[in-house]
């Protein structure tokens, strides 16, 4: 258990930690996970078919802040079209039914790939940004 809460993964988590969130928002979507209470609020601003900034407010787990840290971290530049790939890729991959990750730094989320209870944790932040984009 201790590998989940590894130093990577604490510190993925404090970035989700922004009281500040973001202003203006131009897309916006809450998610929740009714297995363990983890929910993602999480802001977005586009342009041009692009991601400019993101911002999340997560009451949950250590992973579930943390897999909301590294999407607001990558989603500055990213496509909107390419969001929901990259949440199947993510997905597939803590299933074991991928062999790369769709992010080099996802990679920090292994430990949890025999979890599969705590996949959703991960993914809940992406899953947000596919319903608040789509």
């Amino acid at each position: 258990m201790d590998s989940l809460y590894q130093e990577q993964i604490l510190a993925l988590a404090k970035r989700a930690r922004d009281p500040a969130g973001l202003d203006s928002p131009t897309h916006e979507a809450t998610v929740s996970n009714p297995t363990c209470g983890d929910r993602v609020h999480l802001t977005i601003r586009v342009d041009s078919d692009r991601i400019t900034a993101a911002s999340a407010a997560v009451r949950g787990c250590a992973l579930c802040e943390a897999g909301a840290g590294l999407f607001v971290e990558m989603a500055p530049g990213m496509k909107i079209s390419d969001v929901a790939t990259v949440r199947d890729g993510l997905a597939n991959w803590l299933a074991g039914t991928e062999a790369n990750t769709p992010h080099p730094q996802m990679q920090v989320f292994e430990p949890v790939q025999p979890i599969r209870s705590r996949h959703k944790c991960v993914t809940l932040a992406i899953e947000a940004a596919t319903k608040a984009l789509g």
